[in-house]
């Protein structure tokens, strides 16, 4: 199957993830948690690259990030994700793939679901029944929003969260709401509404990935 065009563009906004190989758990430490947030830290920092929200899962990671110059999105990924591979090989004496492959990049739009997408990705360690509130997830940006206690990463959001805004990533999500992001992750899909979708999936090659093909699969 032919690769998806990346579609990066200059002033997006990009939900990303990638797993690890055959879902093998990649993070099996606090240490190794701790050094791929530094690695997003200093790669954001090398690209001046945006980081809106994330969360590190032990086989796989979300991040929302947006960018103001081509091809920094690129360059900052190829550099955390070649400097995290190096570490787990030493680490554990091992060789070969550690992720299932390039990562996975959707671009989002700000006015309809950049809300959405964070939530969604802070959500993450609730749906998976690792913590029964998503603030008590230490590798998540809920907790560094709301604590300030983690490495920090993220950038101010793009439109006001709202005081009540951990209450709100704590209550259940809408199955639709669900289903449209789960739709975009397993399609590579421009998450937006109706117009700006059509628009966003011409302008980078990707029409082929509107169309209809079945229910989306359980997406963590």
């Amino acid at each position: 199957m032919p690769r998806m065009p990346r579609g990066e563009c200059t002033e997006g906004i990009y939900h990303i993830i990638n797993r690890g190989n055959m879902g093998m758990q990649i993070f099996d430490s606090s240490d190794d948690y701790e050094y791929f947030l530094n690695l997003l830290k200093q790669g954001c920092d090398r690209e001046f690259v945006l980081m809106h929200a994330y969360c590190l899962m032990p086989n796989h990671f979300h991040l929302l990030v947006s960018v103001d110059k081509a091809g920094s999105l690129s360059r900052m990924m190829q550099w955390v994700m070649t400097s995290h591979v190096r570490y787990y090989h030493r680490k554990n004496n091992t060789f070969g793939h550690v992720w299932q492959g390039r990562y996975k990049s959707f671009i989002v739009e700000k006015e309809s679901y950049y809300v959405g997408v964070i939530r969604y990705i802070e959500a993450n360690p609730i749906r998976a029944n690792l913590v029964d509130k998503a603030q008590k997830w230490l590798y998540g940006s809920l907790r560094e929003r709301v604590t300030k206690t983690t490495t920090t990463l993220l950038c101010s959001p793009l439109v006001e969260l709202g005081e009540d805004w951990k209450r709100y990533v704590n209550k259940p999500m809408k199955k639709l709401e669900i289903d449209k992001i789960r739709n975009s992750v397993n399609r590579q899909t421009p998450l937006g509404e109706k117009g700006w979708q059509m628009e966003a999936a011409k302008r980078h090659g990707l029409m082929s990935t509107l169309g209809n093909r079945g229910r989306p699969k359980k997406e963590k």
